[in-house]
C-alpha cells in the first residue's frame, strides 16, 4: 500500500519550502506598495576561505538595483523567539551593520561591513531566548544569523565583478530572518535581575512585526578584521553584525517601510 496523500501533504508542509515559496509569490505580486522584488531564489554560495557553502532562500533587491535583502525563511512552530531588551535605549533604533561595496570608475571606496542608517526604527536586542530549546547546544537563531551572515558577504564577494567597473554605484546588502514565530519582547530593568539567584523580578511583554538582532556574529580572526574604525568600536563591536527578524505577517509592511538613508552615498566616495 503506498503513502497516501495526506502523509504526502504532510510531509512537504513539515519542510520550510511552502514558505519560502509563498513569500516569493507575495512579494512579486502584492502591486506597488514597495519597491523591492526576487531576484535570486535558492542562490548557492561559497565562502572559499572557510570552504562552508550552502544556499540562500531569496535574494530581494530594490528598484534601484543599490540595496539588496538577504533573506532566510524560517517555518516554526508551537513557540516564540523572546528578545531580551535591558536597556530602553534599545527600544528604537535607526543604526544597522551592513555589507557595503562602493565602485567608482573601477576604484574600490569601500568594500565591507560598517553601519548605515536604515529606517524605519525598530528595537534591537543581542538575547534571544527560544522555549525549548536546548541550553547546552549553541543558541539556534545565533547560529542561523552567522550563517546567513556569510552567505551575504559571499555573495557580495560574488557579485564584486558584476560591478566594479561602474562609473559610480554602491551595492548595500542586508541580513534578513523571515519567521512564522510570534516575536515577543521582554522588557526589564537590569536592577530587577537578582544576583542571587539570576531571576528578573518584573518584566513586560509585548509582540513586535519586527527588530534587529544585533550580536557579535563575525567568525573572522582580528587579522582579517577591517579595524580602520576601532577608534569609535572595540573589537567585540568590529565584529557584531545585524540581522533583522521578520514575522512573516508584516513582511510586506516591513518592505514598505524599510528605506536606507542617503547619507550612505556621502560617505564612501
Amino acid at each position: 500500500m503506498g503513502i497516501t496523500d495526506e502523509k504526502l501533504h504532510n510531509y512537504v508542509n513539515s519542510s520550510g519550502f511552502p514558505l519560502q515559496i509563498g513569500l516569493e509569490h507575495q512579494i512579486n505580486n502584492s502591486g506597488g506598495g514597495h519597491s523591492w522584488n526576487v531576484l535570486y531564489s535558492e542562490h548557492s554560495w561559497k565562502n572559499r576561505d572557510t570552504d562552508n557553502s550552502g544556499f540562500i532562500d531569496l535574494v530581494l533587491t530594490d528598484r534601484h538595483g543599490t540595496s539588496v535583502m538577504v533573506v532566510e525563511c524560517k517555518r516554526v512552530q508551537n513557540t516564540n523567539w523572546i528578545f531580551l531588551l535591558p536597556d530602553e535605549r534599545q527600544s528604537s533604533r535607526r543604526h544597522a551593520r551592513a555589507w557595503v561595496s562602493r565602485f567608482n570608475s573601477g576604484r574600490i571606496s569601500h568594500f565591507d561591513w560598517t553601519d548605515v542608517t536604515a529606517d524605519y526604527p525598530s528595537p534591537q536586542s543581542a538575547f534571544c531566548v527560544v522555549p525549548g530549546q536546548d541550553n547546552k547546544s549553541r543558541p539556534m537563531l545565533e547560529r542561523v544569523a552567522a550563517e546567513l551572515v556569510e552567505a551575504t558577504e559571499a555573495l557580495a564577494k560574488e557579485e564584486y565583478n558584476l560591478f566594479k567597473d561602474k562609473p559610480d554605484y554602491i551595492r548595500i546588502y542586508l541580513n534578513v530572518i523571515v519567521t512564522t514565530t510570534q516575536l515577543k519582547l521582554c522588557t526589564f530593568s537590569p536592577e530587577s535581575v537578582s544576583i542571587d539567584n539570576g531571576l528578573i523580578s518584573s518584566a513586560k511583554f509585548k509582540t513586535v512585526p519586527y527588530l534587529r538582532f544585533r550580536k557579535s556574529l563575525s567568525t573572522k580572526s582580528v587579522e582579517d578584521l577591517n579595524l580602520s574604525e576601532m577608534t569609535h568600536y572595540n573589537l567585540t563591536q568590529a565584529k557584531e553584525n545585524t540581522v533583522f527578524v521578520v514575522n512573516s505577517s508584516h513582511i510586506i509592511d516591513f518592505l514598505n517601510k524599510f528605506e536606507i538613508d542617503d547619507s550612505i552615498f556621502d560617505r564612501f566616495k
